[in-house]
C-alpha cells in the first residue's frame, strides 16, 4: 500500500511538472521577440515627440512590443528604417542630432551632429547617404550612414522641409517651406544642381500684400511619380502644383488647384496625385498620365495626409483638426465614409501596411494610435503609445510614408 502511494505521488509530481513545463514553453512562445527577429515590414514605428522615444507596434497583434529611448530632450520629429530593415534612423530635433539605432541591439550606435532643428529627411536606396533638413538654420546635412558622420552641410536653403530621392540614387529634390522653389542636388558630387521656381506668387502678393507677406507658405514636399520621372510640388501661397521633369530639371507645367494646398500624395498604382487644399477644405485629384486635375473632392479642416489602401482603390484623408478620417472610393471619386475617431483629437500622420489592408494614424492629444481596417472601416485604438505621437513609419508601406 505504501509503495502504491509512493508511485501515485511521483506520478502527480511528474504531471504537475509537465504542466509547468508546458506553461513555461507557451509563455516563451508568446514572449516578445527581439526586434531583429521580426520581419521589419510587419512593424510600425511611432516617433513620440514629448516622451523622446520610439514606440514599436506589431501589426499582427496591434500591441506595443518595444519602446526605444532616445535620450533626454531628443524630441524626435520623424523616423525611418533603412531599406535593408536593420537600422532605425531618427531626427532628434530637440538636440540638433541625427540618430542611428541598431535594431539587433535596440541601442543608439551613432549620434551625429547636424544643423539646428533637424526635421525631415530621406535616404538613398543603397542606404549610404541621408539628407536631413535643418529648419532653423536653413541648411541640409549630408550624412554618410556607412561612416556615421556628416560629410557636408549644404547652405542657402529656406527652411528645407521635404526630400525625395530619385530611383537610381543620382539626385535628391529638396522643397523649401520658406521659399517658392524646389532644389535638386546631385548625389555623386553632393552639389546643388538646379533651383526651380514654382508659381508666380509675387502677383498675388501685389494684390494682397498683408496676407502674402506676413507668413510665407512655400513648398512642403517634392512628391515623385512612382517611376521618378516627374516631381509634383504644391505651392501653399500660389494655389498651384508645379510639375518638374526630372530628366531636364525644368518646370514643364503648372496646375491650378484649391486654396492653400499642402502637398501631393501619390497613389501606389501610380495613377493619381491627391492634393489636400486646407484653405478651402477641398482635395484636388490629378491624373498622372494626362497631368490634369480630373476632379475636386470635398475634404475637411486641417488635412495632414492621404493614405491609400488596397492597391489604390481607397483613399483615407486625415482631417487633423476634426479628429476624423475621410474615406474615398478612387474608382468613383465618391466619399464613402467619415470616420470620427474621437472628440477633441489632433490627428497627425499615418501609414498603410505593406498588404494595403490597415492604416495606422497617430493622435497626439490622447497619446494613441488608431488602426483602421480598410475592408470594414472599423477602428481600433492602441492607447499609451507614448507622449505626443507624431510620425508613423512602416517599411515598404503601400502608401508612401510622410511626415508634416
Amino acid at each position: 500500500m505504501l509503495k502504491k502511494c509512493f508511485w501515485i505521488l511521483i506520478g502527480s509530481i511528474l504531471i504537475l511538472f509537465s504542466g509547468f513545463s508546458r506553461a513555461w514553453a507557451d509563455e516563451q512562445k508568446n514572449a516578445p521577440l527581439d526586434l531583429a527577429s521580426y520581419d521589419p515590414k510587419t512593424l510600425v514605428f511611432v516617433a513620440n515627440r514629448d516622451s523622446s522615444d520610439i514606440a514599436v507596434i506589431d501589426t499582427q497583434t496591434d500591441q506595443v512590443v518595444r519602446r526605444i529611448a532616445l535620450g533626454k530632450y531628443a524630441n524626435p520629429h520623424m523616423a525611418m528604417l533603412s531599406h535593408n530593415g536593420k537600422k532605425l534612423l531618427v531626427s532628434a530635433t530637440g538636440r540638433d542630432r541625427f540618430l542611428v539605432v541598431d535594431l539587433a541591439t535596440e541601442a543608439i550606435e551613432r549620434t551625429i551632429e547636424t544643423g539646428q532643428a533637424p526635421e525631415h529627411f530621406a535616404i538613398t536606396m543603397d542606404d549610404r547617404f541621408a539628407y536631413v533638413g535643418n529648419m532653423e538654420d536653413s541648411t541640409v546635412s549630408v550624412i554618410d550612414l556607412k561612416e556615421g558622420k556628416e560629410v557636408r552641410r549644404l547652405k542657402d536653403f529656406f527652411e528645407p522641409h521635404g526630400f525625395s530621392v530619385l530611383p537610381g540614387d543620382n539626385k535628391v529634390y529638396v522643397s523649401n517651406f520658406g521659399a517658392h522653389e524646389v532644389r535638386s542636388v546631385e548625389i555623386p558630387s553632393q552639389q546643388l544642381a538646379k533651383r526651380l521656381a514654382i508659381g508666380n506668387v509675387h502677383r498675388a502678393a501685389i494684390r494682397d500684400p498683408e496676407r502674402y507677406q506676413s507668413e510665407l507658405k512655400g513648398i512642403a514636399n517634392p512628391t515623385p511619380t512612382i517611376d521618378g520621372r516627374f516631381i509634383y510640388a504644391a505651392d501653399g501661397d500660389a494655389g498651384v502644383v508645379g510639375i518638374i521633369d526630372t530628366e531636364t530639371d525644368r518646370v514643364i507645367k503648372t496646375l491650378k488647384v484649391g486654396e492653400a494646398p499642402w502637398r501631393a500624395y501619390s497613389s501606389p498604382d501610380g495613377r493619381f496625385m491627391m492634393v489636400p487644399n486646407n484653405g478651402d477644405q477641398t482635395i484636388s485629384v490629378i491624373d498622372v498620365k494626362s497631368q490634369e486635375v480630373v476632379t475636386t473632392l470635398q475634404g475637411g479642416a486641417g488635412m495632414t495626409g492621404v493614405n491609400f489602401t488596397q492597391g489604390g482603390k481607397k483613399a483615407y484623408v486625415i482631417s487633423g483638426a476634426e479628429g476624423a478620417v475621410f474615406v474615398y472610393d478612387m474608382a468613383t471619386f465618391k466619399r464613402v465614409n467619415r470616420l470620427k475617431l474621437g472628440a477633441n483629437l489632433a490627428l497627425e500622420t499615418g501609414a498603410t501596411t505593406v498588404d494595403g489592408l490597415k492604416v495606422y494614424v497617430a493622435s497626439s492629444t490622447d497619446d494613441s494610435v488608431y488602426v483602421i481596417d480598410s475592408n470594414t472601416d472599423q477602428v481600433k485604438r492602441i492607447p499609451n503609445v507614448g507622449r505626443f505621437p507624431w510620425g508613423v513609419i512602416i517599411l515598404g508601406a503601400a502608401s508612401p510614408n510622410y511626415c508634416h
